[in-house]
């Protein structure tokens, strides 16, 4: 069996523990010394339907989030190259020969892998990983070679915690600062404490 190299990217807007639980899970199971995770610069399949934060702080959390991580090593690939990020191009970039390109995605992006870009030539690089939690088992993918990533139940959701720090910044308006601290507790409570500390301190998500 040839030695693995792990790709883990996405939008990390923001990074949360359900995240670092997933890329921990990625790599220790598949058996690799290091796991690169990958921030998109343009997440052109997101960026089309939502504002996504610049990539700088996205980039800057999630190095925060997995600084303490042994064997995640967070890359700026995607956005030195910059433009729209293509998993294809930071598989080609990072792809060492005689080497095994896991590839790890969710449940929902493995559902979604035929529309990727060059998807055909994208299945031919790599084994797809597919994290599933309690209830997300993933089966067979056409095509590709897959594997399965087992991880615990983590709740936590970046559409959540940008929803709860967006209602916290409007209820000083409204006088109700139990609805701010019981917010910001939940929010604090799915971010690491440095990436909830840079958060604060920019004021993001705060619209």
């Amino acid at each position: 069996m040839p030695p693995r190299q792990g790709i883990f990217g996405g939008t990390f807007d923001p990074p949360h523990v359900g995240h670092v639980a997933a890329a921990v899970s990625a790599r220790d199971q598949l058996g690799i010394a290091t796991l690169c995770v990958a921030v998109a610069n343009d997440p052109w399949q997101k960026s089309e339907r939502r504002s996504v934060t610049p990539a700088h702080h996205r980039f800057e959390m999630t190095r925060l989030a997995f600084e303490a991580v042994d064997g995640i090593e967070v890359t700026d690939i995607e956005l030195r190259r910059g433009g729209p990020t293509f998993t294809i191009e930071t598989v080609i970039d990072l792809e060492r020969p005689g080497t095994e390109t896991v590839l790890v995605v969710g449940p929902e992006a493995a559902a979604g892998l035929g529309a990727w870009n060059r998807a055909d030539e994208l299945a031919c690089r790599v084994t797809v990983g597919i994290l599933q939690p309690p209830g997300h088992e993933f089966g067979h993918l056409d095509g590709w070679k897959t594997m399965p990533i087992v991880m615990a139940p983590v709740d936590a959701s970046a559409t959540r915690v940008r929803e709860l720090l967006a209602a916290a910044a409007r209820e000083p308006a409204r006088g109700s600062h139990d609805a701010v601290a019981d917010a910001m507790r939940e929010a604090a409570r799915m971010v690491p404490d440095a990436v909830m500390s840079y958060i604060a301190d920019r004021g993001l998500y705060s619209a």
